[in-house]
């Protein structure tokens, strides 16, 4: 019935719309009420007991009300189309109405004066009375959606938040990672000795990989290139300190590039099997990742170290997990085989 910014707010068109019902109700009752008795001797709310005498007609009136609303709010959700809703409330309520009094005059023609037809006076009257019952039985039941939809909308926002904040933290500790640093300046280090150009190399990589880290504050999702181009820098320095023995393959179609991801997620995912597996020239790490099903899909070979189980199962997955499922209603799927350790993330268009 009506529309809600992010905070929870009433909106103009909101206090709109209540006012033109307010003055529609007065109306009624200043102008239209009075006909009911001139015409019949009959007051309106004798032809509105007309319809509440029957019971099983209520019930199924007040049940029917019920799931129209249901319908309204599935086909019409709360905070958008608040104009577009509205017309279609009206004309439920009207449509509705006209069901009751078919069937209350259904059930009175029998016992009506001779004369009076079916489609007559009486039935305008009997509808009228219709009209406000359904339109109060319906839009009673709409504001109780409402508020539970902004009970809950108020519960997801902070949950969002709070999933936010938990996946910031989680890049904060991986960009100041003080054992992934260390290792990275060792390498560093070995090749200003080795190699003057592999090591301004690798420090534009480094650099590149701290900047990325660095432009995600505010980013809930970034285009899939720029997380592969960053994930292959990653992977870089990985390359330099563990040789032969980790092997990375990206093979995703250029079709895809512009699709959303969620920062880092693939980072995560390389970091993890470092973490978990062995990685040496004799036990080789194999990293593959590709696109199924509109799907990102890491995949790593198991070399378990002998403290871990080879499942990345830590906190970073979780809460990527938990980003996934709170702000796009989406999963990301973790499963292992025999030999690999396979994750699936969406793609947000």
């Amino acid at each position: 019935m009506s529309k809600a910014d992010s905070s929870g707010k009433v909106s103009a068109v909101d206090l709109l719309i209540i006012t033109v019902v307010v003055l529609f109700v007065r109306v009624v009752i200043e102008k239209v009420m009075p006909m009911f008795y001139e015409s019949f001797g009959l007051y309106f709310g004798d032809f509105l007991f007309q319809t509440l005498s029957n019971y099983p007609l209520t019930i199924g009136a007040v049940i029917a009300d019920f799931f129209l609303v249901r319908l309204l709010v599935s086909k019409f959700p709360y905070g958008g189309r608040t104009i577009v809703r509205s017309a279609a409330e009206v004309v439920l309520i009207l449509l509705m109405a006209f069901v009751v009094s078919v069937l209350v005059r259904a059930w009175q023609y029998p016992h009506v004066q001779d004369g009076v037809g079916f489609f007559s006076r009486l039935f305008l009257f009997t509808y009228v009375s219709n009209f406000v019952f359904n339109a109060v039985v319906i839009l009673t039941m709409d504001l109780v959606f409402y508020y539970r939809w902004t009970n809950r909308r108020a519960v997801a926002v902070e949950a969002e938040k709070q999933a936010r904040a938990n996946y910031q933290y989680q890049l904060l500790k991986s960009e100041t990672n003080p054992h992934f640093l260390f290792n990275c300046l060792n390498v560093l280090q070995y090749l200003i000795h080795e190699d003057a150009d592999r090591a301004s190399d690798y420090a534009g990589k480094l650099a590149g990989v701290y900047r990325y880290f660095l432009n995600l504050e505010k980013h809930t999702l970034v285009m899939l290139e720029e997380e592969l181009e960053f994930v292959g820098k990653y992977s870089d320095l990985l390359k330099e300190r563990f040789g032969c023995g980790f092997v990375t393959v990206i093979d995703i179609p250029e079709k895809y590039y512009q699709s959303m991801i969620v920062p880092c997620t693939l980072q995560m995912m390389v970091e993890n099997a470092v973490k978990h597996n062995v990685v040496n020239s004799t036990s080789i790490l194999h990293i593959g990742i590709t696109v199924e099903d509109r799907c990102v899909v890491v995949r790593n070979n198991l070399n378990p170290k002998k403290s871990e189980e080879g499942i990345p199962s830590g906190t970073g997955l979780q809460n990527i997990s938990r980003q996934y499922e709170i702000l796009f209603s989406r999963r990301v799927e973790a499963r292992k085989t025999d030999s690999e350790f396979i994750v699936r993330i969406p793609l947000i268009q």
